[in-house]
């Protein structure tokens, strides 16, 4: 049995999140990697955003137990937290933040008065005992007594409680003395006392109030004795925030409580063994063995980012010529500058070898052609370059464009707009990194020709010339992951400052209405702050490392000098020696400057390939795939309309079951309404066909086939939606109403007809040819409706409509016209609506009610309506009532806005 690893790094891993909602999945990407478990940050938010809750602290102990942690929730009293004895750590703790709400952070080990504390919020930090204690969250839970006095007499309490005891001085025996007296009793209230007594009179002592020893002891004794005789008179002595456990109330079977307040963790023991892994169901431990969801599964086996493979692998593409004939053209252009310091130093005797007047001549000709030589090399070289870098660009982007709408709708949820926004704005620095690349192996060419000529220069100074070299090479790559680390948390407050000037915006008439601008401010202030932080913290590094580069490499050079001058004074070749010594540490920063600059395009590389690296519907569905292929099809009574099926269905999304124990069946050619209340789970329902959700349990058939993979692209391709969120588009209306649909597509009169438009089409200034703003802000939302509907009615080979609310913002009147032209339209098509118009499914051969994410009543119309108290029934008369009582009431008036005239109306029926 392989045995569990208990020993987590020394430094915890720093990851920052992208969103304030993402600080449990950030906190369990830093755990699992601190024990060695590898797995993908992106895979864990995308879980967290369907399968479970990450922010709840139950479920990152039950993740976290999954993933193969050996993690346990508990509370503790505050000052226990850090304790030794109590072993706490490492753990993911609540804290409380300014603003009051609550967040996770990863509290790793103590050291001394500093505690390693790793903040999805800011990285990682070094606060002080007192300052991460006074952040905690506190939580106050009602225990049955019983339960915490057996946890009580556990190490976890006993050993911390003895440990302050011992430091308030105490002796040994009088510890034990009052420790075996409270052990003994049979209520909780002599260990509660001795606790809240211990912590009073170690304040006291901390304060200076109380000196140690006897004094202390004696009034820790008498404090002790009042609690433990009569709690009461205890909870009066003493300050009730110096108590961690009270009295309560009796629980509801009449037995005995306690309040308990305390910090909030998840304690994580070490990673799991084996046989710990493989435990069955039915473990004491429930998580233990648990079934993985594919996002989980994913999390676990997508392999680290390697950028700089995968890039390799994009270059490859142009075969291995180029990067060899480069290499060599930038090898030969080091090599030439080598060659030009030993002309430029013969200069200076060429008077006295050259006596004739044209062997001067000649020689000054073979110089200058030399230069120009190399001059001409450097434009192969940089045309080169150029070329790969933009080669790179563009595989990348085509890479990146083709990946996008295969993606998930889930992956998209699980991310800003601004964030995926910024990594394609951020492809065209890509583009930099051959000449980078040329750049440092020409650096790296001339230090190591540099090198090599001390060397032939003067033998003995080998060692030096040799150990300079090899410290300005090795100073930056040692530095890398550091400066890496640094670089990404600065990018990661860059995405998430982006939101405010992306997201915010389409948020900004809500902000403005709520008066919601401070509070936008204030966060916005506090984000540009973590983002400063970085920025001194990523500067001040390569400050530091720079610094002991440029000491070192001098220093270095200085030594090489003097060993040369003490051994030959001033030769012939000194001024050539003092030219390449000093060569070398302006070489090593050169070198360094550009090696430092390939984390923040590594961090930028990273964040390009993430997209391209998820995981697409159909290979999460491939399993699935496979083992329904043997499937019969169940023939369709019309070929233009599919059947559904679902069976025992149900949906989560972020922990929360939106739909549960859906059993439904729809045959070919059914128009079924649904109605519920807002919230019922409607558009859930829909939105399984349309590939938002994927079923957490049970199975969905489209044509008797399982729904996944291949199946929901082509379902896609065969249905028509209607929905009030579906986009138009800053074009012309023939534009709109063509999106979708193949090139030959032409909407006719009659269409426009059966969708209202001609009326629209009339106050058009341009006609079909008039752009409509984006997202068809230059016409009014009924408007847009009927554009929406047009465009599903053009689409050809429609085998499924769903219709989601699809005339919101139009009058009754024009709601019914427009629903009989759907349903007349769609006629021998499989056809979903949901509407909240109760009394417009009367006309529907079958309607489905929604209660709480279930299909609560099922059937016609008709029949649901004639049954008394049944909530089709309930929904139609509440529906009447508002018409008749609220709408037709004297005490409204009625106001016509019509062609921008507002005119006043007789009260009249609706």
């Amino acid at each position: 049995m392989k045995v569990p690893d208990r020993h987590p790094r020394l430094i915890v891993p720093e990851v920052v999140q992208t969103s304030a909602m993402d600080c449990g999945p950030a906190s369990l990407k830093c755990v699992l990697e601190g024990f060695g478990i590898p797995v993908s940050y992106g895979r864990l938010r995308e879980s967290c955003q369907t399968d479970v809750d990450g922010t709840s602290i139950d479920t990152v102990e039950e993740v976290a137990m999954q993933l193969g942690l050996d993690a346990e929730q508990i509370m503790l009293p505050v000052d226990y937290l850090l304790s030794r004895e109590a072993g706490a750590l490492p753990a993911i703790v609540v804290v409380r933040l300014p603003n009051g709400v609550t967040h996770f952070v990863v509290v790793w080990r103590r050291l001394g008065p500093f505690v390693q504390v790793m903040d999805p919020a800011t990285g990682r930090r070094w606060p002080t005992h007192e300052q991460f204690l006074s952040s905690l969250y506190i939580h106050v839970l009602p225990v049955q007594a019983a339960t915490w006095l057996q946890w009580a007499r556990s190490d976890q309490f006993i050993h911390p409680l003895r440990r302050k005891l011992n430091a308030l001085g105490l002796s040994r025996r009088s510890c034990a003395d009052m420790l075996g007296s409270a052990l003994k009793a049979e209520s909780w209230c002599p260990l509660a006392a001795l606790e809240a007594s211990t912590r009073t009179v170690e304040e006291m002592v901390c304060s200076g109030g109380l000196p140690r020893g006897k004094e202390a002891a004696r009034v820790l004794g008498h404090l002790f004795e009042k609690g433990r005789q009569n709690i009461t008179e205890g909870i009066k002595a003493i300050p009730s925030h110096y108590w961690s456990v009270r009295n309560a109330p009796a629980g509801p079977n009449g037995e005995e409580q306690v309040l308990l307040q305390g910090a909030v963790l998840v304690h994580m023991r070490g990673r799991l063994s084996t046989a710990q892994l493989d435990a069955p169901s039915g473990a004491p431990r429930k998580t233990i063995g648990s079934p993985l969801s594919p996002e989980l599964v994913a999390a676990l086996e997508e392999p680290p980012s390697r950028p700089g493979r995968e890039l390799l692998r994009l270059l490859r593409v142009d075969g291995a010529v180029s990067p060899i004939v480069l290499g060599s053209a930038l090898f030969l252009a080091a090599a030439g500058v080598m060659v030009e310091a030993v002309l430029f130093r013969s200069l200076l005797g060429m008077g006295r070898e050259l006596g004739l007047s044209g062997q001067r001549l000649g020689a000054m000709a073979a110089l200058v052609g030399f230069l120009a030589g190399l001059l001409l090399l450097e434009f192969p070289i940089a045309a080169g370059l150029l070329g790969m870098g933009r080669h790179l660009e563009s595989r990348l982007r085509i890479a990146f464009l083709q990946k996008i709408p295969r993606l998930g709708d889930r992956y998209f949820h699980s991310r800003l707009n601004s964030d995926m926004a910024e990594r394609s704005h951020l492809i065209h620095r890509v583009r930099l990194l051959p000449q980078l690349g040329g750049e440092l192996l020409r650096g790296s060419f001339e230090l190591i020709l540099t090198a090599a000529a001390i060397i032939w220069l003067d033998p003995g100074t080998a060692p030096i010339a040799i150990l300079a070299a090899v410290f300005a090479l090795a100073l930056p790559l040692l530095a890398q992951p550091l400066l890496a680390e640094r670089d990404l948390r600065l990018r990661s407050h860059v995405g998430a400052l982006s939101r405010f000037y992306l997201d915010a915006f389409l948020g900004l008439v809500p902000v403005r209405t709520h008066g919601a601008e401070r509070a936008m401010r204030r966060e916005h202030e506090g984000l540009l702050m973590e983002w400063g932080r970085a920025g001194l913290g990523l500067q001040r590094a390569v400050v530091w490392i720079e610094g002991l580069q440029f000491l070192a490499g001098f220093a270095l050079a200085a030594w090489l000098l003097l060993n040369h001058v003490g051994r030959f004074g001033d030769s012939g070749g000194t001024l050539l020696l003092v030219y390449w010594a000093l060569s070398l540490p302006v070489l090593g920063q050169e070198v360094a400057i550009i090696a430092w600059q390939y984390p923040a395009h590594r961090n930028v590389t990273l964040r390009l390939l993430e997209p391209m690296g998820a995981i697409e519907d159909m290979e999460v569905d491939q399993p699935r795939d496979t083992q329904q292929s043997a499937q019969p099809v169940v023939p369709a009574r019309s070929s233009r309309a599919m059947s559904l099926s679902f069976e025992n269905v149900s949906v989560r999304v972020a922990g929360h079951t939106i739909l549960r124990d859906i059993d439904l069946k729809v045959e070919a050619g059914d128009h079924v309404a649904v109605v519920g209340v807002s919230g019922a789970g409607k558009s859930s329902l829909v939105g399984v066909l349309l590939g938002w959700h994927r079923p957490a349990g049970g199975n969905v058939l489209v044509d008797g086939l399982t729904l996944d993979g291949a199946r929901l692209e082509k379902l896609r391709q065969e249905t028509a939606w209607v929905e009030p969120a579906v986009h138009l588009w800053n074009r012309s209306l023939f534009d709109n109403l063509r999106y979708g649909a193949p090139a030959d597509a032409v909407p006719s009169g009659m269409l426009l007809e059966q969708s209202n438009l001609r009326e629209l089409l009339a106050k058009l200034p341009e006609g079909l040819q008039t752009k409509l703003g984006e997202g068809g802000a230059l016409v009014s939302g009924g408007e847009g409706q009927r554009v929406r509907l047009a465009r599903a009615m053009l689409k050809p080979d429609v085998r499924l409509a769903i219709l989601d609310e699809p005339f919101r913002g139009l009058d009754r009147r024009q709601r019914r016209d427009l629903l009989t032209c759907a349903r007349k339209h769609w006629q021998e098509v499989t056809l979903l609506c949901i509407t909240h118009d109760v009394s417009e499914t009367l006309a529907f051969p079958r309607v489905l009610v929604m209660e709480k994410g279930r299909i609560v009543e099922s059937g016609l119309p008709a029949q649901l309506a004639s049954v008394a108290g049944s909530r089709y029934r309930t929904m139609l008369e509440a529906e009447g009532s508002v018409r008749k009582d609220l709408w037709s009431s004297s005490d409204w008036r009625h106001l016509r806005l019509e062609e921008g005239r507002l005119t006043e109306t007789a009260m009249r029926g609706s």
